[in-house]
């Protein structure tokens, strides 16, 4: 569990440090002290924001644990009758 807690900490340092997908969380905070737009946009921008990096983070995350588990069908013998081992190609 701490390497999870670890990972999620690196993620929101790298999120909070990508400034190119923060550009509409900042637009709209802008908006708010210039314009007068409310401040519920840029929290709804800032929650969009995390919330697509989280589930990107659970994605890899599952990723990474489908790719961890162990092939069980790697010691079951070859049943196709189209695929054909090296002595039967040499019998004649």
């Amino acid at each position: 569990m701490g390497s999870r807690v670890l990972s999620l900490l690196f993620f929101l340092f790298f999120r909070v440090s990508s400034w190119l997908c923060s550009v509409p969380m900042w637009a709209t905070l802008i908006a708010h002290f210039v314009f007068g737009l409310p401040i519920f946009w840029f929290w709804l921008t800032l929650g969009a924001w995390l919330l697509a990096g989280i589930i990107r983070w659970l994605t890899i995350g599952f990723a990474r644990w489908g790719a961890s588990e162990p092939d069980t069908n790697a010691h079951k013998p070859n049943k196709n009758p189209y695929s054909s081992t090296t002595e039967s190609m040499t019998k004649k």
